[in-house]
């Protein structure tokens, strides 16, 4: 899965596309045979994100202005993209026991359903929407991590560390035990949502807005009236640099994930020959 044909498909022109043959691989886990191991996953971690959005809250309270702050909208669409793996999953789950397949058809995973389902693309538009969202949610979810404390960090309490750091181990542990698959093209995504932020902080200076504090900007790294060349090179960097890397990171993640995975299929597929072979010859 890693080798050079795997590295060189990442740079062909539709790798910046949606084509994926394999839906399932949008609802289950490499780890695990079972859908429902990954499923009672899901479940765990969209009740954990809502639960924690909403209590921290009702703690320190809410403005309509907190929206303004690319933390919020990124706890907020992390928040719903739980909700939405979660409601896939239990789509995807109950819809198979519906439709059973037959004996012969019930692995999953197994290297010849990849590579035949790969030759097709059979995904829905709805997995697409997904994966879109996947992709700018966990980029976007790990820049603001790195910048928050590179750039940023004024306060270490609970709120930041929810914020600022469990929401990257979520993003992490996420890619570690989906079979979700991350593109290296699909930086586009990221960036794409990173631009329509930066518009919106400059409009939004325009317009005279001001922060929580009445303070003429967003963040003060994008103070476009005080120090202009700093918010452009912020802003700048963001977009080109900082977000691309941060995909590629967790492309990285991924393929180390599909890596292992895959080292772990053949140890296991080797120990069911060698044991059949016991039983034939009478050993076991």
């Amino acid at each position: 899965m890693a080798s050079k044909g795997r590295f060189r498909q990442e740079f062909r022109l539709k790798s910046f596309g949606l084509d994926h043959g394999q839906p399932r691989d949008f609802t289950r886990s490499p780890w695990f045979s079972s859908p429902v191991p990954f499923l009672m996953y899901r479940t765990v971690v969209c009740l954990y994100q809502v639960c924690t959005y909403a209590t921290a809250h009702s703690i320190y309270g809410v403005s309509p202005k907190s929206l303004i702050y690319l933390t919020e909208l990124g706890y907020i669409i992390l928040t719903a993209h739980t909700v939405v793996s979660a409601v896939l999953c239990f789509v995807d789950f109950f819809g198979s026991r519906c439709h059973p397949k037959s004996s012969d058809d019930q692995t999953s995973f197994t290297e010849a359903d990849v590579t035949t389902a790969r030759s097709t693309d059979s995904l829905p538009w709805y997995y697409k929407g997904h994966w879109v969202f996947y992709n700018v949610v966990f980029g976007i979810g790990l820049y603001i991590t790195i910048a928050y404390w590179a750039l940023l960090a004024d306060d270490t309490g609970p709120r930041s560390i929810l914020f600022h750091a469990i929401n990257c181990v979520v993003i992490v542990i996420d890619v570690s035990v989906s079979a979700l698959p991350l593109r290296l093209l699909h930086f586009v995504y990221p960036s794409a949502f990173a631009l329509a932020y930066v518009i919106f902080t400059v409009i939004y200076w325009v317009a005279g807005g001001t922060d929580v504090n009445n303070n003429p900007w967003i963040y003060t790294v994008l103070d476009y009236g005080g120090n202009p060349a700093m918010a452009g090179g912020i802003a700048a960097g963001s977009i080109l640099v900082a977000i691309p890397l941060c995909h590629v990171t967790l492309f990285g993640l991924a393929v180390a994930r599909e890596m292992l995975a895959g080292h772990v299929k053949r140890r296991s597929a080797k120990v069911d020959v060698q044991m059949e072979q016991r039983r034939e010859h009478g050993l076991a």
